[in-house]
């Protein structure tokens, strides 16, 4: 694999193709692009973090959380969509055309994914802006998202997804009051892990488990948050309607009537945001 690619956002591209190879039919999410953009070898599904069991509640996750921020996206009738964290999203390359899209990222992965959409006849700058942002030298990311393009007087749907974990909670904050800056009408979307004692006893075995591997991978577990925390630091970045979507919301939402067992339960809540009108 490329240097360059983040092997988070490697995996988090692997679940979702996993989802459609070999999980049964209706698919939460049909996206198999993100696993030519990762460039891995063919032997991937045999890695021990694809284990078919295992990564259930994962993929699941996953692929909820992505369902719901689309949803979101297509309910509110924007036409700018922006991810921060965006890693290999592929919303952009499975859309319409009918959205401006901005991903926001470290300048790393920003540039290989580039090279890789171009290589793959996937980079189209009518509908795709990648952002480069060095979070760490205090960039802002609203700053650069204008200068790339985006209409800061149109509503926006902002997603920032998997990303919350590995932030402090004042870097949270900070990111969550550019979003709320945006225009009236504009919605963002951001999941949170909870504590791992807070979890269903089923999983925290394997929470345990992901937040040590996390930890060693260098991308290091920062900020669980409660449901009431998570909704109490969108309201104080200054949304004034929050709503909180917990793993078992989005059970009842996209997989109550599959037969196969897949679910989320467990996995992240999400927080749905609004600007006033």
């Amino acid at each position: 694999m490329t240097p360059g690619a983040d092997s988070t956002a490697v995996r988090t591209a692997l679940w979702r193709a996993l989802h459609v190879l070999i999980d049964e039919s209706p698919h939460v999410v049909d996206d198999v692009v993100g696993v030519q953009i990762a460039d891995v070898d063919d032997g991937w599904r045999t890695r021990p973090d694809m284990d078919p069991e295992r990564t259930r509640t994962n993929r699941a996750s996953i692929v909820a959380r992505s369902r719901a921020a689309e949803d979101t996206l297509r309910d509110s009738g924007s036409h700018q969509y922006v991810l921060l964290g965006a890693g290999l999203d592929t919303f952009a390359q499975r859309q319409d055309g009918q959205v401006r899209v901005f991903e926001i990222d470290e300048p790393a992965t920003q540039e290989w994914k580039r090279a890789r959409l171009d290589e793959l006849g996937y980079l189209d700058p009518a509908r795709l802006s990648l952002v480069p942002v060095d979070f760490e030298a205090g960039q802002s990311w609203l700053t650069e998202a204008i200068a790339a393009g985006l209409d800061p007087t149109a509503p926006t749907v902002v997603a920032i997804l998997g990303v919350t974990m590995y932030l402090t909670r004042d870097a949270i904050s900070a990111t969550l009051r550019e979003a709320a800056s945006l225009a009236p009408g504009s919605v963002t979307v951001f999941s949170y892990s909870r504590p791992i004692e807070l979890a269903p006893p089923e999983v925290r075995t394997i929470l345990a488990v992901a937040s040590k591997g996390a930890a060693a991978s260098g991308h290091p577990w920062l900020s669980l948050l409660r449901p009431d925390e998570a909704a109490a630091i969108a309201r104080d970045a200054g949304f004034a309607d929050v709503a909180v979507i917990t793993s078992d919301d989005l059970h009842d939402r996209y997989f109550v009537d599959r037969t196969d067992g897949l679910s989320p339960a467990g996995g992240e809540d999400l927080v749905i945001a609004k600007v006033s009108q």
